[in-house]
């Protein structure tokens, strides 16, 4: 085995990471495993124990107790068997930063049922391809995306129930919905959680890749374990913190990372259902005490610009992003501002969060560092012909298999998931470069997936949406420098020879993509040309279109 230089003398062995964290868990793996009583249920005993806050932009806010949090889940489990769910079946959900994502997400891990989180900005096509290769068999939706719901679900051959999420006065139900809070008014609660297996599966959910469809990763009631690590050694939470989560729980870092393994732990949550604002995150925290937030990069960098004007709640301690590289910059801002960290975290939905800034055992915070190996991992350098590299070196990224990982395959693509796989090895499509003192910095990205704004766009997606509009002949989608978002989505386009490219077709292609994928994905710039540059053998080279330079 490699074993890489570490600035930390004092991390624990692999072996004494996870027989501490299994020895911190409510069940036995071995004798089962429901992530639904590890994260709400084993704290539910205390009524007056605090799981989440949500405020809203009207500056009204719910507290809910674990206990509020287990008897609402229990409605929606009656809910969902009522509505002819069984184990093993798959409920999906359009939902944000809202309590009736915990609910459902929970209802439907103690009913031993599947979970599908759809992030709420995607459009119609995303959406019912989502809905199709889940095979989901209900959708929660909120009223806000019902419309674009439903867009998706006239796309399917199989009929989905619905269940909406409704608005004041009922706004946004439609002929033949169930209204969620109407059906657990009426509800009586189910029993106690399934003995769901470790290997069981709790959660599906849809990572974008660049070639082919995205692939719908297959969580087991046990991946959550493969978190705890990073979050008590790298986020470092501890009795007391209040942590602000902004991140959208349709995607793992939300969901899992800064959701419920905090909520496992016993640390509260703080979330804010309203769009992003940095002054209104503030005050938030401020009006809340937040010890702790955890954003995308790109979040951070505008909060700088808000906490330079308005001063940093004083109860912050610490801060942690993900999602896309942290540059130094924002690191160095940040901390001079507020006098608190930016702790940069690396992972992937498929293995987990891998390496990371650690607090626990402190190490030397180097802004624009990935830091170390999170306890329990072993991250490694990966050479151009599979070799593995020591000391300082470059190469992709590789991680060796956790006794946990947050992933156990591809439900849509068994082979593409084995072929990420070298033995034990699980080969990234990640650069990085190792320094002599073992700390890790990101390089870059070998495949052509866009990571923007936290959020990453396949364009495969992008490119066939485009590939539809009758101005368009040819289409290549690739990243582009941008300095508040990281990348931007960039379209390079070969118009039809009847077509006129100019601002009328930009402004239709954009608004296409926006609307049937969602506003993360549209090309923010599109660029046309002659003719697109291909391989021998006819294959776009985005290489050669990427611009490395603003």
């Amino acid at each position: 085995m490699v074993t890489d230089p570490s600035p930390s003398p004092r991390l624990p062995s692999s072996d004494q990471v996870w027989a501490h964290v299994v020895h911190g868990l409510d069940q036995d793996p071995s004798e089962g495993l429901n992530t639904a009583r590890e994260c709400c249920e084993r704290h539910a005993g205390d009524r007056s124990r605090l799981a989440i806050t949500v405020r809203h932009p009207d500056g009204g806010s719910q507290r809910w107790t674990y206990f509020d949090l287990s008897r609402h889940a229990s409605l929606a489990a009656a809910m969902f068997a009522k509505a002819g769910l069984r184990r093993g079946d798959r409920v999906a959900a359009v939902l944000s930063r809202q309590i009736e994502t915990w609910i459902c997400a929970l209802a439907a891990w103690r009913s031993g049922l599947t979970y599908v989180p759809l992030f709420c900005g995607f459009g119609a096509d995303a959406l019912a391809y989502r809905l199709r290769a889940s095979e989901a068999r209900l959708l929660v939706v909120d009223h806000q995306w019902r419309s674009g719901a439903q867009q998706a679900l006239e796309m399917l051959d199989t009929d989905v129930e619905v269940i909406t999420v409704s608005g004041a006065g009922g706004r946004g139900i439609r002929r033949g919905d169930r209204s969620f809070w109407a059906e657990l008014d009426t509800a009586e609660p189910a029993g106690a959680p399934v003995n769901t297996a470790a290997d069981e599966a709790a959660t599906l959910l849809f990572t974008s890749g660049t070639t082919g469809q995205p692939k719908a990763c297959v969580i087991p009631h046990s991946g959550f374990v493969s978190l705890i690590p990073y979050v008590d050694h790298a986020l470092g939470l501890r009795v007391g913190d209040l942590l602000f989560t902004t991140s959208d729980p349709g995607w793992a870092y939300g969901l899992y990372t800064t959701g419920l393994v905090p909520m496992a732990r016993g640390i509260p949550l703080l979330s804010y259902s309203g769009p992003f604002d940095p002054a209104a995150w503030l005050e938030v925290m401020t009006a809340e005490s937040a010890t702790y937030i955890t954003a995308a990069p790109t979040a951070f960098r505008s909060l700088v610009a808000s906490v330079g004007r308005l001063g940093a709640p004083p109860s912050l301690r610490a801060a942690a992003g993900a999602g896309e590289p942290l540059d130094a910059d924002t690191v160095s801002s940040w901390q001079n501002l507020t006098g608190t960290p930016i702790r940069d975290g690396y992972g992937l939905t498929e293995v987990g969060m891998a390496l990371a800034n650690l607090a626990e055992p402190p190490t030397e915070l180097v802004p624009g560092a990935m830091g170390t190996n999170v306890p329990g991992f072993d991250a490694m350098l990966v050479g151009p012909d599979g070799e593995l590299l020591s000391g300082a070196a470059e190469g992709a990224i590789a991680i060796r298999r956790p006794a946990f990982q947050l992933a156990t395959d591809y439900d849509n693509d068994h082979e593409a998931w084995q072929a990420r796989w070298h033995d034990d090895l699980f080969v990234t499509e990640d650069r990085a470069r190792r320094d002599a003192d073992g700390r890790w910095w990101f390089v870059g990205r070998d495949d052509d997936m866009i990571i923007t704004a936290g959020y990453n766009v396949g364009p495969i997606e992008v490119e066939t949406v485009l590939l539809e509009h009758p101005g368009v002949a040819e289409a290549a989608v690739v990243a582009a420098p941008d300095p508040k978002r990281g990348s931007a989505v960039r379209a390079v386009v070969v118009a039809r020879p009847d077509a006129s490219p100019g601002s009328q077709l930009t402004a239709e292609l954009q608004q296409t993509v926006r609307e049937r994928i969602g506003r993360h994905a549209y090309p923010r710039i599109v660029d046309y040309v002659e003719s697109l540059p291909r391989t021998e053998v006819g294959k776009i080279r985005r290489a050669a279109l990427r611009v490395t330079e603003p």
